[in-house]
């Protein structure tokens, strides 16, 4: 499966609010757009979608920047891609007259939505544990 850089973006932009979600402050662009590489002008682009969505609420000012509206555990992966890629599924067949068009664009409808099935198990939180897991241990002396 290949991701548009918007929608790895935007992965990353709410796992990393995800990871500040306990915390219960904003993050601010900047942090975010520094920590993981996303031009900070495309990275408000994507924030002001999520929260257009209602999937991030933001505060102004110094101290400001965004938050999750819900709980990591919440939201899913599939809810994140169907607002920053939309839920198109295949619609038509390149050869409508084609008798065997039919089957192939059924094939490519059960993709989509395993797909979609398996994105909706998987929540930020979820991904959050898995990257503290393959982090491993940090000691300090």
């Amino acid at each position: 499966m290949n991701l548009t850089a918007k929608t790895e973006y935007a992965c990353l932009a709410t796992l990393e609010l995800a990871q500040h979600f306990d915390g219960g402050q904003p993050v601010q662009v900047r942090c975010i757009a520094e920590r993981h590489g996303i031009p900070s002008p495309f990275l408000v682009q994507i924030l002001q979608d999520l929260k257009r969505s209602g999937l991030v609420s933001s505060t102004r000012g110094a101290a400001g920047g965004y938050r999750l509206t819900r709980s990591p555990a919440e939201i899913t992966l599939a809810d994140v891609l169907e607002i920053v890629e939309g839920n198109a599924e295949p619609k038509t067949c390149a050869s409508d007259i084609s008798p065997l068009a039919p089957v192939l664009l059924e094939v490519c409808n059960d993709l989509s939505a395993a797909r979609r099935e398996r994105l909706a198990a998987i929540t930020l939180a979820d991904l959050v544990d898995r990257a503290c897991t393959a982090a491993g241990p940090m000691w300090f002396i």
